[in-house]
């Protein structure tokens, strides 16, 4: 009897020890989503405040090809942030469209939502074909942060967290927004910056 308790009492220590032993990884790494989303929504940004706003349903489609064939400028990647070629792809072609939705953007027919998507506000003063016009540029931009945020995420094995890289890539597009642009609150108010 002594034999089959102490038994049991050692099998029972081993089973406790190797479920002691077995980690879950819960670890989120907030600070490298934070650097990419900084970097990412700064590049983006750039020179939009300089530029002068262009008149709505304007064309730059050669503007765009002609600098998509042009040389490039070479960076080192940081290695506290995270790239890969999906990434630098989606953030390009984000970046290639905020010039087309800058007039929007400042004239308030589109916001910044808390989500940090793009959010159609209103038409005031847009011809139909304009009105058509932003809800494309729109559908596709939200499309390519979709899938922006779920790429920052499986880079970073976290899959499962595309949310939270959601939500810090949201702050980023809000605070770093050029001045006029309408930014929507957590509570879900609207304010003009």
């Amino acid at each position: 009897m002594k034999k089959a308790t102490l038994r049991g009492v050692m099998t029972l220590g081993v089973i406790m020890f190797t479920m002691a032993c077995v980690t879950v990884n819960i670890y989120f790494p907030a600070a490298k989503v934070e650097k990419t989303a900084d970097e990412i929504v700064k590049d983006v940004y750039e020179g939009v405040e300089k530029e002068p706003p262009a008149k709505p349903g304007g064309s730059s489609s050669l503007l765009m090809l002609l600098a998509w064939l042009g040389p490039c400028e070479a960076q080192a990647a940081d290695a506290t942030s995270v790239s890969n070629a999906s990434i630098r792809a989606l953030k390009e072609n984000i970046k290639g469209r905020v010039g087309q939705l800058a007039p929007y953007l400042s004239q308030g027919n589109v916001g910044i939502d808390k989500r940090g998507y793009l959010a159609e506000r209103n038409t005031q003063g847009l011809a139909v074909q304009q009105v058509a016009q932003m809800k494309r540029l729109v559908n596709a931009d939200n499309a390519d942060r979709r899938r922006l945020y779920d790429e920052v995420a499986r880079a970073l094995n976290q899959p499962q967290n595309a949310g939270k890289v959601e939500g810090i890539f949201a702050g980023k597009w809000r605070s770093e927004a050029p001045g006029g642009w309408w930014i929507q609150e957590d509570n879900g108010n609207w304010r003009k910056k």
